[in-house]
């Protein structure tokens, strides 16, 4: 696959400040708040701008940053990319499909991408470049190296484009709803992974399951909700 056409990103996952990581992770979307901004789908950057001025009342240096930021969800992201977002030191990795966006009130709306979770990593397992990109504390940041410098395409048993048969596949055949789930990994290498993180993963799990903490219970239960949903979806 070509690796230089693919971009990555971190996202935050509390859009309006409302905390809505578990419902990214187990609905399969990630969103943007700014819901009274109107669909980007048709405005240029300069339109968005004199929306968030007039709806939001931004100007100087506010205006631009938050302009910077529904700029690059709705525009600069494609089908295809990848997105990281951070959950108790943990780090999913998502492919992200085309941005929408519904009016659930009027003047009310949802700025979302539908999101394919393909894996789950810690975060001492990410190089430092992507670490960094994590810390950034805007809504949405673009990583600022080519996507093939990450790191994240080992993590993934992605290979760049070969003439050898089975070894490629095109990214935005992951947002196909027919292969949505695993198309992208090699099989035998993707088993072995399971195989050897399987175990570590279900263990914390099952910590998490009897921790004290009722948020940190309902937290893991959500996980194993996503790991036993998964496990039911075939692999093409």
């Amino acid at each position: 696959m070509d690796l230089y056409n693919i971009n990555l990103f971190q996202m935050k996952t509390k859009p309006e400040n409302e905390e809505r990581a578990s419902d990214f992770l187990y609905k399969g979307y990630v969103q943007i708040g700014w819901s009274k901004v109107p669909d980007m789908s048709n405005l240029d950057k300069e339109e968005i701008r004199l929306e968030l001025a007039d709806k939001y009342g931004y100007e100087g240096r506010s205006l631009s940053t938050n302009l910077g930021t529904l700029n690059t969800f709705s525009k600069v992201m494609k089908k295809g990319d990848i997105v990281l977002i951070n959950t108790d030191g943990f780090i999913h990795i998502g492919i992200v499909d085309e941005y929408v966006a519904e009016e659930v009130n009027e003047g009310v709306w949802f700025h979302r991408r539908s999101c394919v979770w393909v894996d789950m990593v810690n975060r001492d397992r990410l190089n430092e470049s992507v670490k960094s990109l994590l810390r950034n504390m805007t809504t949405v940041t673009k990583f600022p190296h080519p996507f093939i410098t990450s790191g994240i395409p080992e993590i993934l048993g992605w290979k760049e484009e070969t003439n050898e048969p089975n070894q490629t596949f095109q990214s935005s055949t992951l947002c196909d709803e027919s292969n949505m789930h695993l198309t992208s990994l090699d099989n035998k290498d993707l088993l072995s992974r399971m195989e050897s993180l399987g175990l570590t993963a279900l263990e914390i799990l099952e910590e998490e399951m009897n921790s004290e903490d009722s948020e940190r219970r309902r937290k893991a239960a959500v996980d194993l909700l996503n790991i036993l949903n998964d496990a039911k979806r075939p692999v093409f």
